[in-house]
């Protein structure tokens, strides 16, 4: 993660906020940047193993009863209100602001339920990463840093080996999380061979992209390659994640 290669012109994939999919289920909205479910564009299908980013907004007293999966590294980050959840492997918790949760369904699958058991809105983001390897097992874990913690810096979630108290994903992939205030910066360097994907939760902020720079809003994400960092400032209190990834990592699940 800390060795970077040589530098060059990025090569960018924008997804403004509007222009991804959507459907109003009435209890909860689903914003998708890739093709999920009922949505489908052939030229969003995955970042690397990133292959589903959905936006909710679960309405109090509703959510997502019981559903299987399998074969998938499921990443849940709240952004507002408590998401509670319970699985047929023994956990129920709930999953508060600023917290992530990391499920690998394992190839035996596993059965879930995601609900808003409170009086607010909850609101989050749901990532769904291919696994690089066949035979995984199930495993849950679910971190939280403090906003003190986070300020003006992305806080490491996830990795592939666990390291410094992170969750451990079966594939290739760094996940952070941060909040930035007016006029922060900070540089995430890149490896050869991999990509960032920068998902802005709040806020407003703006990337360097060679000569130029690209400003992204609330809802608005965007995919950059061939390029040794990532240079965000913000131009506002924001809230980001940030996926840093393997990009030749795509096999889809069987």
């Amino acid at each position: 993660m800390s060795t970077t290669a040589a530098s060059h012109t990025p090569t960018i994939r924008l997804r403004r906020s509007d222009e991804r999919g959507f459907e109003d289920m009435g209890w909860t909205d689903n914003w998708m940047t890739f093709s999920f479910a009922n949505y489908h564009d052939p030229e969003w299908v995955h970042f690397g193993p990133l292959r589903v980013m959905v936006e909710n907004h679960i309405q109090p007293h509703e959510g997502f009863g019981a559903h299987p999966h399998r074969d998938a590294e499921i990443v849940t980050y709240v952004a507002s209100g408590t998401l509670t959840h319970g699985d047929n492997q023994g956990h129920t918790a709930e999953v508060n602001a600023g917290e992530m949760q990391l499920i690998s369904a394992g190839s035996r699958g596993m059965v879930h339920s995601e609900e808003n058991l409170h009086d607010t809105v909850e609101h989050n983001y749901q990532m769904w990463f291919v696994p690089d390897r066949a035979g995984t097992d199930f495993y849950y874990g679910q971190t939280h840093y403090t906003p003190a913690q986070r300020q003006g810096q992305f806080r490491c979630y996830v990795s592939p080996d666990g390291r410094e108290d992170t969750m451990p994903i079966n594939t290739d992939a760094f996940i952070y999380a941060g909040l930035f205030a007016p006029g922060d910066t900070t540089t995430h360097p890149l490896d050869a061979g991999r990509g960032a994907w920068v998902q802005v939760v709040e806020g407003k902020l703006t990337i360097e992209t060679g000569p130029d720079t690209l400003t992204l809003h609330a809802g608005d994400g965007v995919g950059l390659t061939n390029t040794d960092a990532v240079r965000v400032a913000a131009e506002a209190d924001s809230e980001v994640l940030l996926f840093d990834v393997r990009m030749d990592v795509n096999r889809l699940w069987t």
